[in-house]
């Protein structure tokens, strides 16, 4: 087997750059790898070169997976920057296995039938590299998209702030809430206006969502009576119909944000989530 495997392997090397334009002609033009429509080809092709003329080193590995690993995520780097979906970078993958043997059919390298029984061994063992290989770039999209996450998720995250702060979330949002009661009794009593002051009350009950949750729409019934009240208590001639309508907006905003901060607190605990160790083993 291994005089034709090093054959295979010759062709491969050898040919790289011929075997990669043939690839990327089919993923160009497949309508299952429309991702690749739009890539240039002095893009594509060296991505697919560099695969192929690492392709002996995985082959001849004592650790094939291992060296699989090192080599084969650099493929699902340089994909996933491009913005190929995964199913396609795989896709594309089975594509490069499948010109291998395209081409070497072509050249007619098995003719004797020892050849093509050693030939058969060598596709199983081809086979079983580009099985290392697809489970490295799966594994490997999956690290990345974590990562994006992760990153898209930092800002509210740091804004959430860590649970072992809780009583810093309790004490700031007290001196909210006086400062909204604050803000009423002045422009109520005082200034005897019903001027849109209220727009700062969005900034406890957008916390309250985040920090508590549906346990932080109570922050926005709060300020709604707060607001109610002192316009019952010190504007008796005005109409309630705005204040009314702000409170009510006041937990609608609150309800929304409780479940945007539940979804995204749902993704992030499934994204850090970490993968699941195991051994692979060559078979």
């Amino acid at each position: 087997m291994q005089a034709v495997a090093t054959k295979l392997i010759d062709v491969t090397e050898a040919n790289a750059e011929k075997i990669a334009r043939q690839w990327f002609a089919d993923v160009r033009k497949n309508p299952k790898t429309p991702s690749y429509h739009a890539i240039p080809e002095d893009r594509a092709i060296p991505q697919a070169v560099d695969f192929y003329t690492k392709f002996r080193g995985v082959f001849a590995a004592k650790n094939p997976f291992e060296e699989a690993r090192r080599v084969y995520a650099k493929y699902a780097d340089e994909s996933y920057r491009i913005g190929v979906p995964l199913h396609e970078a795989i896709y594309a993958l089975t594509l490069m296995r499948r010109h291998i043997w395209l081409y070497a059919e072509f050249q007619a390298l098995f003719i004797s039938a020892v050849e093509q029984q050693q030939a058969v061994e060598s596709l199983n063992r081809t086979i079983l590299l580009f099985d290392y290989a697809t489970y490295v770039i799966t594994d490997r999209y999956q690290e990345l998209m974590k990562g994006e996450v992760d990153k898209q998720l930092s800002a509210l995250r740091a804004l959430g702030m860590e649970e072992t702060f809780t009583g810093s979330k309790v004490g700031i949002m007290a001196c909210l809430l006086v400062a909204c009661g604050f803000l009423t009794y002045y422009y109520h009593a005082v200034m005897a206006s019903g001027v849109i002051f209220t727009h700062l009350f969005y900034i406890p009950i957008v916390l309250a969502g985040i920090w508590w949750r549906k346990r932080g729409i109570g922050v926005s019934v709060l300020l709604g009576l707060i607001l109610i009240v002192s316009h019952l208590i010190f504007m008796k001639g005005v109409a309630l119909t705005d204040d009314l309508i702000r409170a009510i907006m006041f937990v609608v905003v609150s309800s929304v944000v409780a479940l945007l901060a539940e979804g995204f607190s749902k993704i992030e605990v499934l994204y850090r989530t970490p993968p699941q160790a195991g051994a692979a083993v060559e078979t």
